[in-house]
C-alpha cells in the first residue's frame, strides 16, 4: 500500500479550512468515503472534523485497532457511541457554535436528523458539497500520476481483450477474463461513484444488439446484465460474427480511476457502423480543439451536438429515444461521477489539470453501441490523453 504524501493531505485540508473561512463555517464534518480519503488519506466509520483555523480531528468509530497503528499528521480520537462526537469536539475546542457542513448530496437523511435534532440541535446544517466537490475537480500532480498508472492498466487489458475475443465466447466469460487480468496487474476492484444508486461494477462488455439496451443508471451504454437483480453489463449473450463488441472499462490505482473503451469485431462492421465511427473520429478531433482551459462545458457540448445533428444522427447519439443521456464527457478522480462534466448547463469553465473521460457513442437498431472513451487531462497545450490503446476498430479474423 502507498499512502497519499502528508504534505498533499496537509494541502487539502488548509485549502478546506480558507473556504470555510470565507463562507462563515464554524465546522465541517466529513463522512463520505471518497471525501474522507482525500482530506485524510484513510477510510473509516466516522468523521474528520475541521474548523477554519488549527488541527483538524479525525473521529473513529472503526477499525479502532488499525488506526492506533498508522502515524498520521493530524491528531486521531476514538470513539463507540456517536453521542459522544459533541463532547469530544467540545474537548478539543473545534466548532461551539455557528454553522456545521456536510456533505448534503450523499448523506442519508437518517444521519442528518441525528446531526440536526440530536447531536447539534442549536446548530444549522449547510451543505458542502459544491465546496468539495470544485476542489476535488481540479487534481495534483500526485493524482495525475495515479490516474495515468490507472490508465497503463486499462491500456494492457484492452489489448489483452483483442487475444481473448473468439466466436462463441459468451460477454459474461470475456467480462470475467479482464476483471481478472486487472486485479493482477492493480486495479483495486472497487469503483467509486457519487451519485445515490449509480451502481457500477468495473464497466460493460457488451456485443451486437444486446449493447444498445438501457440500463437504470445515468449512463450511456447499459446492457441486458444476467440477473434482474442487476440488469446491465454483461450477459450471457455468446459473440458473434460481424456485430460490434464494445469493451468499456474502468481501472483504479491508489482510489484513482482511469475509464477507457474500445470497440472489437469478429470480421467486418456493417457499414453504417463504420459511418457512425467517422463521426466518432470527428467528435474527438473536435474536441481537442475545444477543450481548452477557459472553454465553456456547455459549448463544447452544443458544437459536439450541432456536428451530430448535421450528419443527420442525433436520434441515435448517446442513447436510445428517451434513454439517452445529455453529457458528452465527466470527470473522473476518486469517483467514476466526477466534477467536470460535458453538458449543456455545467456552470464552470475548463482549468488546467481537470480530467475527463471523454465517451462519444451511437446506438445503431439491430446493430449495437460503436464508439470509444478516452480520459484525458486538460492543459495549457490543450488536451493529454492518459489513456493511450490505440483508437481504433479492433478488426479480429
Amino acid at each position: 500500500m502507498e499512502p497519499v504524501p502528508v504534505a498533499e493531505i496537509l494541502q487539502r485540508q488548509a485549502d478546506l479550512q480558507e473556504m470555510l473561512a470565507d463562507a462563515e463555517i464554524e465546522l465541517a464534518l466529513i463522512r463520505q468515503a471518497a471525501d474522507l480519503y482525500y482530506y485524510s488519506s484513510v477510510i473509516v466509520d466516522g468523521f474528520l472534523a475541521l474548523g477554519p483555523a488549527g488541527d483538524p480531528l479525525l473521529l473513529v468509530r472503526r477499525p479502532q485497532q488499525r488506526l492506533q497503528e498508522l502515524d498520521l499528521p493530524f491528531p486521531v480520537a476514538f470513539y463507540r457511541d456517536i453521542r459522544d462526537v459533541p463532547r469530544i469536539l467540545g474537548q478539543v475546542g473545534l466548532g461551539h457554535n455557528g454553522a456545521i457542513g456536510v456533505e448534503l448530496d450523499v448523506m442519508p437523511a437518517l444521519l442528518y436528523r441525528r446531526l440536526h435534532e440530536e447531536l447539534f440541535p442549536q446548530r444549522s446544517i449547510v451543505d458542502l458539497t459544491m465546496m468539495i466537490r470544485k476542489q476535488r475537480m481540479i487534481k495534483s500532480a500526485y493524482e495525475i500520476a495515479q490516474i495515468r498508472r490507472a490508465a497503463a492498466i486499462l491500456d494492457e487489458t484492452l489489448e489483452e481483450a483483442a487475444r481473448l475475443i473468439r466466436p462463441g465466447l459468451s460477454e459474461l466469460e470475456l467480462s470475467a477474463a479482464l476483471e481478472y487480468h486487472l486485479r493482477l496487474a492493480g486495479h483495486q476492484g472497487l469503483v467509486r461513484t457519487r451519485t445515490w444508486n449509480l451502481e457500477m461494477f468495473f464497466g460493460h462488455v457488451l456485443s451486437g444488439a444486446a449493447g444498445i439496451q438501457a440500463a437504470y443508471v445515468e449512463t450511456p451504454s447499459g446492457g441486458t446484465g444476467f440477473s434482474h437483480g442487476f440488469p446491465q453489463g454483461a450477459g450471457t449473450k455468446r459473440l458473434a460474427v460481424g456485430e460490434p463488441i464494445s469493451v468499456d472499462l474502468a481501472a483504479c490505482v491508489n482510489g484513482y480511476i482511469a475509464d477507457e473503451a474500445r470497440l472489437y469485431v469478429l470480421g467486418d462492421l456493417p457499414e453504417a457502423a463504420c459511418k457512425a465511427l467517422e463521426l466518432v473520429e470527428r467528435l474527438f478531433e473536435l474536441y481537442e480543439v475545444e477543450a481548452q482551459v477557459g472553454s465553456l462545458p456547455g459549448e463544447i457540448y452544443q458544437r459536439l451536438r450541432g456536428e451530430v445533428k448535421a450528419a443527420g444522427l442525433e436520434d441515435y447519439f448517446m442513447g436510445v429515444g428517451r434513454d439517452r443521456v445529455f453529457f458528452l464527457g465527466h470527470g473522473v478522480g476518486l469517483e467514476l461521477d466526477e466534477y467536470p462534466l460535458i453538458t449543456a448547463k455545467f456552470p464552470f469553465p475548463l482549468a488546467a489539470d481537470m480530467v475527463i473521460a471523454f465517451e462519444p457513442k451511437f446506438f445503431l437498431p439491430e446493430i449495437g453501441m460503436v464508439g470509444f472513451e478516452d480520459t484525458g487531462r486538460i492543459t495549457a497545450a490543450g488536451v493529454e490523453w492518459l489513456t493511450r490503446s490505440p483508437r481504433r476498430v479492433w478488426q479480429l479474423r
